[in-house]
C-alpha cells in the first residue's frame, strides 16, 4: 500500500470519529452543526488533494488534540453552583430559615450545598407550636465535600432552625420544596438564600465525585489558606488544579478544566516523542490517535484527580532521556531530571520510574551504546545521579513551596514526607473494586468512580482500558520481549520495554490495596509498543498492512460504544447491561 494512501486512510479516520460523535452525542445547535460543516470541508478538500496525490501529513495533529479537547470537555461539570459559604461550628452553631411572609407551608424536601465537612454533626428541625422538633439528623457517614445533599421531610411549618451538634460544616445554600415547587426563603445567614436561582443537581455535574472530596478540596483549601484536608500525596498535583479555580470559581468545571487542558497537550506530546522514536509523522499519529481514543485517558481527564499531571511529567521525562540518548546534549538529561522530580512531587508512583532509568543506563553502559567519551561508563552514572539524584530531588522540594512560605520551616516539609510515609506503609482495608497488578492489563476489573441508576436511565463513570489497545498491549510486550532476546532489537525497542517494566514491575511486590488506574503511568508506553509492533508488521506483512487500519477503527468505535460509562453521559440501563458489560465481573 503506497505511503500516498496510507495517509488519505488516517485522514478519513482522524476526522470521521469526531463527526460521529457530535451526531451521537452533542445536541444540534449552531456550534455542533459547524463543526460537523468544518470537519467534512476538510475531508472533502483531502479527497481533492487525495485525487490529485498532493497529500502531507501537517494539520492532523490539530484535529486530533481538537478531537480529544471535545470528548473531554463536553459536559464536564457546571460553572453555577453556590459559591458564597456559612460556617457551622461550635460557636456559631444555629441558623433559622424561615418561610417568605412568615406563612406556614408543607416542605417535602430540603436540599443543602455542603462546602466543607469537617466531622459534622447537625440536626435540622422544624417548628410545631413554638418548639422546634427533630425531622432530619446528619451524620458524615463519607466525607462528602462540595455538592448537594438532598433529604426528605414531611412536616409543614413557618420556620427550621439548623444546628451544629459536633464537628464543623461549611453550608452554601440551602433551598426548600413541596411537590417539586421552590418555596421562597430567608435566613439569619444571608449566605443560605442569597443564590437561590441555581438549580439543586446532585449528579457529578453538580458536584464532587469519588476522590475529588480529597484533590479538589485540598486545592481550595491550599488556595484560601486554610487547614489541608488531604495530606497522603504530595502538594504539587493540587496546585496545579488551582488556576482553574481561580478562573470559573470553586466549581465542578473549575476544579476539573486543568485535567482537561493537561490530558489535551498530553496528545501533542505523545505525537512528538512518538516522532522522535519512530523518525515518521505518520506512526507518531498512530500513537496520539491511540493516546486520543484511550477509555483511561478520558476518563481521568475528566476528574478532579491528579493522576494525569504525574503521568505526563513521566513521559515527559523518560522523552527527555530518549533526547539526551540520541542527541547526547546534557542539558536534555537535566531536563529529564526536572520533570521527575514534578512528576514525583504529584505523587509517589513516578518513583517508579527510577527502575526504568537504572536498566536504560545499565543497557547503555554494558551493550557500549556510541555516546559521547564524557558520558561513557562511569560519568554516565555521575551525570545520572546530578539528574535523578539531586536536581530531580531539588524540584521535588520545592514543589512544596507553599508549606515553606506558609510555616517558614523546612522540618514541616520533612514531617509531611514522614506522615505521606507512614500513611500508605500502614494501609490496610479492603475495597470491592481492588484489583492485583497482573489483572490491570488484562481489564478484568474496572473500576466505577460514579453511578446512578433512575428507573431504566443509567450515568457512570468508570475507569479501565481500551480493549482493543490493552489487549494488543500484551501482543505487543511479548512481541518486544522476544526482539530483545534474540537480538534483533534497537535502543528504542530497548527504551519502550525497560520504560513499561520500570513503571509496571514494582507493583508486583506493594502488599497494600491497589486499583486499575495504577495501570495509567505504564498506558502511553504501552500505546508506544502497540505502535512499534504494528511499524514492524506493516513492514514485513501485507497481511498486517492490509488490516492495521480495520484495528484503528475497532479502537475508534469502542471508544464511541463506551462513551457513555467513561463520561457520565446519561445512556439506557439495557445497552449498558446487554451491550457494554462483557463480562459479568464489569461493574461499570
Amino acid at each position: 500500500m503506497s505511503n500516498h494512501k496510507n495517509i488519505f486512510l488516517l485522514d478519513l479516520i482522524i476526522l470521521i470519529f469526531p463527526i460521529i460523535f457530535i451526531l451521537i452525542y452533542l445536541p444540534l445547535n449552531l456550534w455542533s452543526i459547524s463543526t460537523v460543516f468544518i470537519l467534512l470541508s476538510l475531508l472533502w478538500f483531502e479527497t481533492k488533494r487525495y485525487k490529485a496525490e498532493k497529500l502531507a501529513i501537517n494539520y492532523q495533529i490539530v484535529v486530533l488534540v481538537f478531537s480529544f479537547l471535545l470528548y473531554a470537555i463536553y459536559h464536564l461539570g457546571s460553572m453555577s453552583v453556590p459559591q458564597h459559604f456559612d460556617n457551622f461550628t461550635k460557636t456559631n452553631p444555629i441558623a433559622y430559615i424561615k418561610l417568605k411572609d412568615n406563612k406556614k407551608q408543607h416542605i417535602d424536601k430540603v436540599c443543602f450545598y455542603i462546602g466543607i465537612d469537617a466531622n459534622s454533626k447537625f440536626t435540622i428541625e422544624s417548628k410545631q407550636n413554638g418548639i422546634y422538633k427533630t425531622i432530619y439528623s446528619y451524620t458524615k457517614d463519607f466525607p462528602k465535600s462540595f455538592r448537594w445533599n438532598c433529604v426528605d421531610v414531611d412536616t409543614t411549618t413557618n420556620s427550621l432552625r439548623l444546628k451544629q451538634q459536633s464537628g464543623a460544616m461549611m453550608i452554601d445554600e440551602v433551598k426548600l420544596f413541596d411537590a417539586n415547587k421552590t418555596l421562597a426563603i430567608t435566613s439569619s445567614r444571608k449566605h443560605l438564600y442569597d443564590e437561590q436561582s441555581i438549580d439543586v443537581d446532585e449528579t457529578f455535574y453538580g458536584g464532587m465525585f469519588f476522590d475529588e472530596i480529597y484533590h479538589g478540596r485540598t486545592a481550595f483549601e491550599i488556595l484560601t489558606g486554610t487547614r489541608v484536608y488531604e495530606t497522603t500525596h504530595p502538594y504539587l498535583g493540587k496546585l496545579i488544579i488551582i488556576p482553574g479555580i481561580k478562573i470559573f470559581g470553586m466549581t465542578p468545571f473549575g476544579w476539573r478544566i486543568d485535567n482537561v487542558l493537561m490530558a489535551t497537550l498530553f496528545v501533542w506530546i505523545m505525537y512528538m516523542f512518538a516522532k522522535d522514536i519512530f523518525i515518521d509523522r505518520f506512526f507518531a499519529l498512530i500513537a496520539s490517535f491511540l493516546l486520543t481514543y484511550s477509555f483511561m485517558h478520558l476518563t481521568q481527564s475528566r476528574i478532579a484527580l491528579i493522576d494525569t499531571f504525574g503521568t505526563m511529567f513521566v513521559f515527559i521525562s523518560f522523552w527527555y532521556l530518549y533526547r539526551f540518548i540520541t542527541r547526547q546534549k546534557l542539558y536534555w538529561l537535566l531536563l529529564s531530571g526536572v520533570f521527575y522530580g514534578l512528576a514525583a512531587g504529584v505523587k509517589w508512583s513516578a518513583v517508579f520510574a527510577v527502575l526504568g532509568f537504572l536498566m536504560i543506563a545499565i543497557y547503555l553502559i554494558i551493550s557500549r551504546y556510541p555516546l559521547k567519551s564524557k558520558f561513557q561508563g562511569y560519568r554516565l552514572i555521575l551525570y545520572g545521579i546530578l539528574s535523578y539524584g539531586i536536581v530531580a530531588v531539588v524540584v521535588y522540594v520545592l514543589t512544596f513551596y507553599d508549606i515553606f512560605f506558609k510555616t517558614g520551616s523546612l522540618s514541616a516539609i520533612w514531617d509531611y514526607q514522614v506522615n505521606m510515609y507512614k500513611y500508605h506503609h500502614n494501609l490496610i482495608f479492603s475495597h470491592p473494586y481492588s484489583s492485583p497488578w497482573w489483572s490491570w492489563v488484562l481489564d478484568l476489573k474496572p473500576m466505577c468512580y460514579y453511578r446512578s441508576v433512575v428507573g431504566d436511565r443509567f450515568s457512570s463513570i468508570t475507569v479501565f482500558g481500551n480493549m482493543a489497545i490493552f489487549w494488543m498491549g500484551i501482543v505487543s510486550f511479548v512481541y518486544m520481549v522476544y526482539k530483545v532476546l534474540s537480538s534483533k532489537h534497537t535502543i528504542e525497542t530497548i527504551f519502550i520495554l525497560f520504560a513499561i517494566i520500570g513503571l509496571y514491575i514494582p507493583y508486583v511486590f506493594i502488599g497494600r490495596i491497589m486499583f486499575i488506574y495504577h495501570f495509567y503511568y505504564v498506558v502511553p508506553f504501552l500505546i508506544l509498543s502497540v505502535v512499534y509492533t504494528l511499524k514492524d508488521g506493516m513492514q514485513k506483512s501485507r497481511y498486517i498492512a492490509k488490516y492495521f487500519w480495520i484495528y484503528l477503527v475497532v479502537v475508534g468505535v469502542l471508544f464511541m460504544m463506551y462513551y457513555p460509562v467513561l463520561s457520565g453521559f446519561e445512556t439506557s440501563k439495557w445497552y449498558v447491561d446487554y451491550v457494554l458489560r462483557w463480562f459479568p465481573q464489569w461493574w461499570l
